[in-house]
């Protein structure tokens, strides 16, 4: 009878046992996608690859660091856009060695370099990069820190089935010394390029139809240079395409575009929507086009608002980086494809903190422990792309 007393006690355990493992595998949460960033290393710059969880952490995925056959760039520089996902390329510049390396994404969120990357980007200092299915747009800053002689230039390539990039002819379009381009986006609908440049000089925005041969003829009304509040750099396009969201480092403001979708006519609403931070540079639209949140640099801190029909503006409040660098350090940010969570980059730090996204106010940062992520390689973490 003691035999059998043990052995179900024993059985009993196991069981327990059984069910406090499962229990802790079903609490692990799975991994849902990926975040890739550049780790802007000056002698081999790189891709990060990390695991996006379904709680919004992000963790050391099983890829190493990918080469991307270039090199980084020193000192500070604005500019959004410097990683970017299409389907099932990406996209990432190299600055210090004015390339651009393209990668296929492999299902597990791996990368492989295509034939031939890193392709020349045709100008200095690539910052950011513009796909619209076959057609590739660089913006060269030409940074006068890392290309003192280089004259700035936003340039087209043809993509081809092979991820091989081609240049177009005709299609470079010059840019005056120190106000080289910031940010350069496709609207929805790929008739419209919009640059921003200057960064935190005088600010501009320029617009410009996309032609057949894949050119770019600018549009009229273009460039507008916004009187009081400028320092343009990152931007979002409204989901409809007609309206351009613009981030402003003087004034921490967002101005106002509408667009024209066929000549990409370039008309300012004559608004400015600030957010009481310092130094609003970053921008992303969430997923259903509803609300815009800004990464402002000096203040660390995150700012939402809503977006109304015919871009009307409402801040719905703004939020601190609670954890990590206290400096200033907020610049790239992204959005998680099913608008819960918000991801920037404190490129200082080597860190990426996450957000959870409310419904009627600004996102809060998730707690100690869960944010941020320290990446802890390379120096002045570049771009943010999510999957």
């Amino acid at each position: 009878m003691r035999t059998g007393r043990f052995v179900s006690a024993a059985l009993a355990l196991a069981i327990v046992a059984a069910f406090t493992s499962a229990e802790s595998v079903r609490a692990a949460p799975a991994t849902i996608g990926h975040a890739y960033t550049l780790s802007n290393d000056l002698q081999s710059n790189a891709v990060i690859v990390l695991d996006r969880l379904a709680d919004g952490t992000l963790a050391k995925g099983a890829t190493a660091p990918v080469a991307t056959g270039g090199k980084g760039v020193a000192g500070v520089f604005d500019a959004q856009g410097a990683v970017r996902i299409d389907q099932r390329r990406l996209f990432a510049v190299n600055p210090g060695s004015d390339s651009i390396a393209l990668f296929d994404i492999g299902t597990s969120g791996e990368l492989k370099a295509v034939a031939g990357s890193p392709f020349a980007s045709n100008g200095p200092t690539p910052l950011s990069i513009a796909v619209h299915r076959d057609l590739v747009y660089v913006a060269n800053q030409g940074l006068a820190s890392a290309n003192p002689a280089g004259v700035p230039n936003v340039t087209g390539f043809r993509l081809g089935r092979d991820g091989r990039l081609s240049p177009i002819a005709g299609s470079t379009i010059e840019f005056p010394a120190g106000a080289g381009p910031a940010d350069v986006e496709f609207n929805p609908q790929g008739t419209v390029l919009a640059v921003t440049s200057a960064y935190q000089n005088d600010g501009a925005v320029r617009t410009f139809a996309v032609q057949r041969d894949g050119s770019l003829k600018e549009g009229r009304g273009s460039p507008h240079k916004p009187i009081g509040i400028n320092g343009t750099v990152g931007f979002s396009w409204t989901a409809d395409g007609r309206h351009l969201l613009v981030s402003n480092f003087r004034g921490s403001a967002v101005t106002v575009y509408s667009v024209d979708q066929a000549t990409a006519a370039l008309t300012f609403e004559g608004v400015a929507y600030p957010n009481n931070q310092e130094a609003m540079c970053w921008t992303v639209l969430s997923p259903d086009g509803k609300t815009l949140y800004t990464a402002n640099f000096v203040s660390n801190s995150i700012s939402a608002y809503s977006v109304a029909p015919g871009a009307r503006l409402v801040l719905l409040g703004t939020s601190p980086k609670k954890h990590g660098a206290s400096s200033p350090d907020s610049k790239d940010l992204q959005i998680s494809p099913d608008g819960r969570y918000l991801y920037v980059v404190g490129p200082a730090a080597t860190q990426i903190a996450s957000f959870a996204v409310g419904r009627n106010g600004p996102p809060q940062e998730l707690p100690e422990g869960r944010s941020p992520f320290t990446i802890g390689a390379g120096q002045l973490t570049t771009g943010l792309a999510l999957n």
